[in-house]
């Protein structure tokens, strides 16, 4: 049902916009419409629509001068829109090797198919300086559906891969080690330390790896500035 779903919207006007809401903390529809290169009125109706639906959620979010401005986010409803990797059999799987082998049967599971995911990248990302092994990591997550970028925080300058997307964030709910096994995958991957933070918000998901490497900053785009959640 849901990859058919997903391959329904996938060129959709509405899922551009979905897509582009995901990537930040919120936009106007302003700011969409410079995103998406839509009219100022196509895209309010999308955005009153997703709304209805219950996909977007509006706040008045504050400026620097002036009254506050419209702005909209994702509900968590809105994740049904982007790719997952894991099911509810999946979990049941794992749960029940619990009780047949154990409590820590599942990690052990979980440990040796994230064991060979790195195994497979490191076959795969052919490139030995840092931004080019980032940029090569980053296309295989973005192939299976994490929507990474390599970018500089503008704030910090350190150098990062975002992830908007978790296709594994129920399950890696109900078995943490799932976070630590992905730091982990990170660094032997790059061969440098990584550290790992998530943010959630309403319905945004923002995985960063900050990436503890000598690199060249100018070579790479900044993170755009964060907007202010309410």
């Amino acid at each position: 049902m849901k990859s058919r779903l997903l391959r329904k919207v996938a060129k959709s006007q509405k899922y551009q916009i979905l897509t582009s809401i995901k990537k930040s903390q919120g936009l106007s529809v302003a700011e969409l419409c410079k995103k998406v290169g839509l009219s100022y009125m196509g895209v309010k109706q999308h955005c009153i629509s997703l709304e209805k639906d219950g996909y977007l959620d509006a706040w008045r979010r504050p400026k620097g001068m002036g009254r506050p401005e419209k702005a909209y986010r994702l509900t968590p409803l809105a994740q049904e829109f982007f790719p997952t990797q894991y099911t509810d059999l999946t979990a049941e799987i794992l749960t029940s090797s619990i009780k047949m082998y154990g409590n820590d049967a599942a990690d052990k599971i979980l440990f040796l198919i994230y064991q060979a995911l790195t195994e497979d990248y490191l076959k795969k990302i052919k490139a030995t300086d840092a931004i080019s092994r980032a940029q090569e990591l980053t296309a295989l997550r973005e192939q299976a559906g994490y929507m990474a970028e390599v970018q500089i925080n503008p704030t910090t300058k350190a150098f990062e891969i975002l992830e908007y997307n978790s296709p594994v964030i129920e399950i890696s709910d109900r078995f943490p080690i799932i976070q630590s096994l992905e730091q982990q995958l990170f660094q032997k991957v790059m061969g440098y330390p990584v550290k790992r933070s998530e943010e959630r918000i309403s319905g945004l998901y923002r995985c960063t790896f900050e990436i503890d490497a000598p690199v060249n900053v100018e070579s790479i785009p900044e993170a755009p500035a964060d907007v202010a959640v309410a």
